[in-house]
């Protein structure tokens, strides 16, 4: 019984917390008047609100969401400015009164809000359109995440494409050319619609993509220009928020040359496809932040193409759980185990979950598939002493693909 009353006690308190926080954000919005930019999808919001934000930061007063600050109480502390003070009651009462003098009067207060717009369940992001009028809306993909609460990629489709939907008349969307999905919604919509990809039917896509030691170089094409980029960071994820940087960037008045320079400050995010020189010619390429199918694919297939421009001979890949997947999570593991062999030497599996990708690895690479209850377990019996990982411990909180490049 006292358990129910403090967890309602909370629950009544959270809410308050998010009525403050609507209500004083929207004051901020009504009081600097921001053009927003909203980012939301599947894949590499995150990534691509990175690049926006070092993009215009070039011309404009520019502010984004920080780390996570993508929901109900994240979005609003990045319009404010401010920071979560989590249970810290007197925190949020140094929040409420540092808000009312920044309300009043804030010379620094951005022309730009980046902010990305994340959704766990139904309405979330609708609940955020209710009070943030995005001008700019940039959508990156539709896959297969958070389906314990949306049940099916149709209803994260029908969630995330409220972005769009809810453009003013002179809004703009952004969309991925090469998401089917959001194609159809491009032509769907009514709005003004700029397409990036790497199809060429796309408004501005890539070509000539290669991967070297120390990151990748391409060539924008857009309006009949083309020009040369090269950035320090894998995969075709940063490719594709190059291109939604400078998709922004030329809508807001920027010239392509300008935002092609900026799009060479891009650096990729911590635990997100960066590569590390180990012992005795051995590469690790780490992306242990999180993922789902669709970005565990796509790491594979960037594994790949470092794997032939370092001219190594073997590539071993490391998997662990794909979280909040619902009913579609064993095949999902199992897929991605047997996607996993047709790239990599040797798969090892980490996690409960992970012990799919295992039984879909060994189909067909048999005794060079491998499988760990747990990370510490992986530690002792193999990675430490191979690759002298200390970072391991980490691992299986969360999903990772780490993938060792040898040349012997």
């Amino acid at each position: 019984m006292k358990c129910d009353i403090t967890f309602n006690m909370r629950k009544f308190g959270l809410k308050i917390l998010e009525l403050y926080l609507k209500i004083t954000s929207s004051l901020f919005l009504a009081r600097y008047k921001p053009k927003i930019i909203g980012v939301t999808g599947s894949v590499g919001k995150s990534s691509t609100k990175e690049a926006i934000y070092t993009v215009l930061s070039a011309k404009f007063k520019v502010r984004r969401s920080l780390g996570s600050y993508n929901n109900e109480i994240g979005v609003p502390l990045t319009i404010m400015d401010e920071e979560s003070s989590g249970s810290n009651i007197f925190g949020w009462i140094i929040v409420f009164f540092r808000a009312i003098g920044n309300l009043i009067y804030d010379k620094d207060y951005p022309q730009i809000l980046v902010l990305e717009m994340g959704v766990d369940k139904p309405r979330d992001l609708e609940y955020l359109l209710n009070f943030i009028k995005p001008k700019i809306a940039v959508i990156t993909s539709i896959g297969a995440t958070h389906l314990e609460k949306m049940h099916s990629e149709q209803e994260v489709l029908k969630e995330k494409s409220k972005l769009a939907l809810r453009l003013p008349k002179k809004g703009i969307a952004i969309l991925n050319f090469d998401d089917t999905r959001l194609k159809r919604l491009g032509l769907d919509i009514s709005r003004k619609v700029v397409f990036y990809g790497l199809n060429s039917q796309a408004n501005m896509y890539a070509t000539e993509i290669k991967y070297e030691r120390t990151g990748m170089s391409f060539n924008i094409n857009y309006a009949g220009s083309v020009i040369p980029v090269d950035i320090a960071s894998f995969g075709t994820g940063q490719i594709y928020a190059a291109l939604a940087a400078c998709a922004v960037a030329t809508i807001l008045g920027m010239d392509l040359i300008s935002a092609s320079h900026e799009i060479r400050k891009i650096k990729g995010l911590k635990g997100r496809l960066k590569l590390f020189s180990g012992k005795k010619e051995i590469f690790v390429l780490d992306d242990s932040y999180n993922s789902n199918p669709m970005s565990a694919s796509s790491s594979l297939e960037t594994a790949a193409r470092i794997k032939e421009s370092l001219g190594a001979q073997r590539l071993v890949a490391v998997l662990g759980d794909m979280l909040e997947l619902g009913k579609i999570s064993r095949r999902a593991h199992i897929n991605l185990g047997r996607e996993a062999a047709k790239t990599a030497n040797m798969v090892i599996a980490v996690g409960n979950e992970a012990k799919n990708i295992y039984s879909g690895a060994e189909e067909t690479l048999s005794g060079s598939a491998l499988w760990f209850a747990d990370s510490e377990s992986a530690a002792k019996m193999f990675f430490l002493p191979l690759f002298s990982l200390c970072f391991l411990r980490q691992f299986c909180r969360i999903f990772f693909i780490n993938i060792a490049f040898g040349k012997k």
